[in-house]
């Protein structure tokens, strides 16, 4: 990464202006294998995107798919749309500066038939005091009227294919309020992975949520481990090999 330039093997991600960089959370996300989604997405949501990096993660790696991308704030739609339109991929990207919830009371009146796949690297800042910087603060204080992953999880279904799947990456501390909501809004998680730092320090969950469906028998939460540094402070071979088709040095 060098200034306001991240350059990976497809493409190039320019964060001049978002105040939310590119990070690891982000390039996690767009790289994760899920184990538990039903087939192939076609038709995908970034909610939040920022400066678009999981949306061009997931155009990279499902060819077929057109890619939707919400975001609220003006500075970041405007990285978002360049990064966009400078890719491979820029016919099967399309770029919404919206607020969510605007944007979920749209949907619902539309005739669309929902999404497959919703990923969201969502703010996950909860302490008292914001950021003084305003456009920090948008990006990652969560706050009650603000973009969450409770929001998330009590929309999903507005939003999602009868077969869709909502994809979060968030806090490990919040896992336990996360399962409340979604058993409030009839979402069941599919597949949880936990995510250290290092060995034994959990830092992180990747959680893919599902429809409650009648139809289907019961499955139990696909369940996996992952560490992003070994005992000696380098990346780990899972770490190296889950992002060896993005990252330059890989």
């Amino acid at each position: 990464m060098i200034n306001n330039v991240f350059r990976l093997k497809p493409f190039t991600i320019r964060h001049g202006e978002a105040a939310q960089k590119a990070g690891t959370d982000a390039l996690l996300l767009g790289a994760w294998p899920f184990a538990t989604l039903p087939s192939s997405p076609l038709r995908l949501l970034d909610v939040g995107t920022g400066t678009g990096i999981i949306a061009l993660m997931l155009a990279e790696r499902f060819s077929s798919a057109n890619i939707e991308a919400w975001e609220v704030d003006n500075a970041a739609c405007r990285d978002a749309a360049a990064n966009f339109e400078a890719s491979p991929y820029a016919n099967r990207l399309t770029l919404h500066e919206v607020n969510y919830l605007d944007a979920v009371k749209t949907f619902a009146s539309s005739a669309h038939t929902g999404f497959d796949l919703i990923v969201s690297n969502p703010p996950y800042f909860v302490e008292d005091v914001p950021s003084p910087h305003e456009q920090r603060q948008l990006a990652r204080h969560t706050e009650a009227d603000g973009l969450s992953p409770e929001t998330l999880l009590r929309h999903a279904t507005e939003l999602l294919s009868p077969s869709g799947s909502l994809a979060l990456i968030t806090p490990s501390s919040l896992l336990p309020t996360m399962r409340r909501i979604a058993t409030e809004a009839l979402l069941r998680l599919s597949e949880l992975a936990y995510i250290y730092s290092s060995p034994n320090r959990l830092i992180r969950v990747i959680t893919l949520w599902r429809k409650l469906s009648l139809c289907e028998p019961y499955t139990p939460t696909h369940t996996s481990h992952f560490t992003l540094l070994d005992v000696e402070g380098k990346p780990s071979e899972a770490h190296r090999s889950l992002l060896s088709d993005f990252l330059l040095d890989s």
